[in-house]
Order: structure tokens, then sequence, then C-alpha cells
């Protein structure tokens, strides 16, 4: 694809609808690193009536960027959208655009209208000119369902806006434990705490949970664990307010527990403030832990015994690892890899 001018694209999802402090910045941050390059047609044009919008564009659209649209069965008319979106992709070849396909979960977090959404996947492997992961293991899962597919997979570890560290030392540290971000099912939080509470636990840690729950039941679901030592909090942090909460731990953790995460914005945002962080060993997790930038565990009972060590673990040298990840991964870098690979399709 030849630069003349900027190449003209549609990305999905800008949404018009309230998402109740549910925020991911990933799209933002996306369009912003390159809009040097990319003309964004639907960038001031948010949508109710989602990737149907796209056909408000489709007479000049060069380049349709996708995220997460492997969800698109769930949403308001899910199901016709989903029909009127897999018939466009079906004849993408009589089409004058290319797709770009961010691959940022194996599948969808939820498990309704499963067919309809693994028959998106596999046509979206078939048919996009471009597919950015941003763990190792997209690579692997992609290949793995369509042999040759990752000649076309484009591989960087998910960008940094900028290193917020590092950590204050010299603050009080208040909690030993920080699992933080919208707080939903498919992130292991509960089964974290009823692992604690069936291993006689649940005192043992100061645990601070924070973030905007998906659901008011699922918030409630997990109050029934709130104790002395643990706090849960149901709001949208602000960076400010998080990066104080990051000083005041030992360490961030995660516990995702499902097999289809990829990639977290949450994992690359907790790096940035040069504290430690622990995860599961799956997906971009897997691959921070390999370059010794977080620690991982395999299962909860690795994990208890990797928090007995909380005290003992080189959190200087993971810092220093981390500075140097972060000079080489920011958002500016990301584009202009991103630029040369679409500069050859």
């Amino acid at each position: 694809m030849q630069q003349i001018n900027k190449i003209k694209a549609y990305i999905y999802p800008i949404t018009g609808r309230n998402n109740s402090g549910v925020h991911n910045p990933y799209r933002a941050n996306f369009t912003k690193s390159s809009e040097n390059f990319i003309n964004y047609l639907n960038k001031k044009h948010p949508s109710n009536i989602g990737i149907l919008n796209l056909f408000r564009f489709i007479h000049k659209t060069d380049l349709l960027i996708l995220n997460w649209i492997e969800d698109l069965p769930d949403k308001k008319g899910g199901l016709f959208q989903y029909f009127v979106f897999y018939i466009l992709l079906r004849f993408k070849k009589f089409s004058r655009f290319k797709i770009v396909w961010i691959l940022h979960n194996k599948f969808s977090h939820s498990s309704s209208k499963l067919f309809f959404k693994k028959s998106l996947f596999f046509s979206l492997l078939k048919r996009s000119d471009i597919i950015i992961t941003h763990s190792k293991e997209g690579i692997n899962f992609a290949e793995s369902f369509l042999p040759g597919v990752s000649s076309k997979i484009f591989y960087f570890p998910h960008p940094i806006v900028s290193f917020k560290g590092p950590i204050k030392n010299n603050v009080e540290k208040k909690y030993d434990i920080l699992i933080w971000g919208t707080l939903a099912p498919y992130k292991g939080i509960y089964g974290f705490l009823e692992f604690l509470s069936a291993n006689n636990a649940l005192n043992k840690y100061r645990i601070l949970i924070a973030g905007k729950a998906v659901s008011s039941e699922f918030f409630r679901e997990l109050q029934k664990f709130k104790n002395e030592n643990i706090k849960i909090r149901n709001k949208f942090l602000e960076e400010e307010e998080l990066k104080e909460m990051v000083h005041e731990s030992k360490a961030i953790l995660f516990t995702y527990s499902g097999n289809s995460v990829l990639s977290s914005g949450a994992l690359i945002d907790s790096i940035s403030f040069g504290g430690l962080v622990i995860g599961p060993n799956v997906g971009a997790f897997s691959d921070m832990g390999a370059q010794g930038i977080i620690k991982t565990y395999d299962t909860l009972s690795d994990l208890l015994v990797l928090l007995e060590r909380l005290d003992n673990l080189d959190s200087y040298e993971i810092s220093r690892k981390i500075i140097d990840f972060v000079n080489s991964h920011t958002w500016s870098e990301f584009s202009k890899e991103f630029e040369k690979k679409l500069k050859a399709i």
C-alpha cells in the first residue's frame, strides 16, 4: 500500500454509548500514535449502531482497523450486526479496503453466542491483511487454527505510553497486594479469594481490590470476602489515584483464570509504574516473565509460594529491566513498525 497522502481508515469501535465508567485507552492511544500517516474518518463520529456505522464511510475507506470485534454478537442488535459484517467479509475481495485486526484475545471473554464468535474469528484469520498481536502466544494460537497465517501477523509487545516510575520506596506499604482494573469474572479475582479462603489465608495478606465492577451482582459476590485486611472499592481509578495505590503496595497481582487472555493493557500500565508485578504464566504475562520484567506463576498453589517470598524478591533488578523495556516499546516505536507493515501490503 503506497503512502502518498494519509491512509483513510475506519477504526472500530468508537462508540457513542455510555460505557458506565469502564474505560480502555487502547484505541485512543492507537489512533493518536498513528495520526501522522492515517486519517481516521470516524474519529469525530462516534457510533450508536456499532459496526453498521462503517457503511457511512465505506466508499472512501482504505483501511478497516478492528478491535474486540469478536464480541460483536453480544452487542445491541449483535446478531444482525454479525450477519451484515460477516457478509461484508465474505465479499471483501470485491472491495477496495484492507483489514487490520488486533487480536487482543483468543476468543471473547463471554461464552454466549460462541458459534457466531468462532465463525467470525475464522473468517478474520482468513481475510485480514494484517493481524496484530501483543503476545507471542497469539502467533502460535492463530497458526494452530490456520497454518501459514503467521506470515501476516505483526507481533509487537503491548506499547507503553510512558514510564511513570520509579516506585517510592520510602512510602509506607499499606498493602501486600494490589489488584486493580475492571472487576470482571474472567479476571479470576473471585477464584483467588475463594482459594485463599479454602487455605485459611484470607487474613494473611493485606489486599486492596480496586476498579469498576462490570455489574453490581459481581461486586456483591466479591464483597463476601471483605474483612479488615481485604478492601474492595468499586470505582474507576484516575491515574494519580492508581499511582498512589501502586506506591503503597508491595506488589500488583493479576489473577486471570480464563484461557482467552493474550494481552492486557492493565499489565502494561502496571509495568510502567516500575513496581513488582505478579501474573499468570499465559499470553503477554508469559512474555514479560521470560524477560524478567514480572514474576509469573502456573497455579494458585505456586502463587501462594511466591507470595511467601514477597519481601525477598529482587525489585531493583526488575525495575532496571522495566526501564530498558519501556524505552524500546513506546507507542511511537509501535507506530513506526506499523507504518512499515502497511506499506508492504
